[in-house]
């Protein structure tokens, strides 16, 4: 469940969940692992189908591509596709440290939303971690221009 308090710990899961679906680009059948981590370990897949350089970490500035999905890729092209839903769900649910185990390029669609992934993770316990949470505090505006619009945040 969500803690509605100011949770400044870390989080991971309890206990390892385990999945199956199929991949809504690919079209092929796909297991993912979520398995705990320890503190300060962040959220890293662990593609199981390859032998080397096998793990894409989790960062905003590993993202390679959004057309239709949101894809990763590690320095070796090794990528992982469609991982906003379940990226959504973690953070909605304050996990910060996590291995993924998944056996394919693509992380499976599910219902389509972030709903099954929040199921699946809410119905164990979460651990929190005796590190605080890093949080990122914007202490001046900053403009993101993108073509003809733009977004400005403020502190």
């Amino acid at each position: 469940m969500i803690d509605i308090n100011a949770n400044i710990k870390q989080q991971t899961l309890s206990e390892p969940v385990l999945f199956s679906g199929i991949g809504l680009h690919s079209g092929t059948k796909v297991n993912v692992k979520l398995l705990p981590a320890d503190a300060d370990f962040g959220i890293k897949f662990y593609r199981t189908d390859l032998k080397s350089n096998n793990i894409v970490q989790a960062l905003w500035s590993n993202v390679s591509n959004t057309l239709l999905s949101t894809t990763i890729s590690n320095k070796y092209g090794v990528s992982i596709s469609t991982i906003e839903h379940l990226m959504s769900a973690l953070s909605g649910l304050h996990i910060d440290n996590l291995k993924i185990e998944i056996d394919g390029p693509e992380v499976p669609i599910m219902d389509g939303s972030s709903k099954e992934f929040v199921n699946l993770i809410d119905s164990i316990p979460v651990i929190k971690l005796n590190r605080k949470r890093k949080i990122i505090k914007i202490n001046k505006n900053i403009k993101v221009i993108n073509n003809d619009s733009f977004v400005q945040l403020k502190p």
